[in-house]
């Protein structure tokens, strides 16, 4: 295994554990993930389709990945993946 490829293990596992012990203290706190995961998935594919009729390349597409850092983090981690889209391309 690398040493990328463990890095990303601890912090998934570690991003694992912080959420349930979040909806172990607090239940209401899944509702509020998934209530935000919604919406964040609205906003990206939304700009999605905005992107494709104008004939651009949409930096961000809809995953499960771009729903669990929207879930997580909000609007800002939605900022963070089209700034990083962008600047990667």
């Amino acid at each position: 295994m690398e040493q990328n490829q463990m890095l990303l293990y601890v912090m998934a596992i570690g991003c694992t554990l912080c959420v349930m012990f979040g909806i172990y203290k607090n239940p209401a706190y899944l509702l509020i993930l998934l209530i935000r995961g919604f919406f964040c998935s609205v906003l990206v594919y939304g700009i999605h389709i905005v992107c494709s009729r104008n004939g651009i390349s949409a930096p961000v597409d809809l995953n499960f990945l771009s729903i669990g850092t929207g879930a997580l983090l909000g609007l800002p981690g939605i900022i963070v993946l089209y700034a990083a889209g962008i600047w990667i391309i």
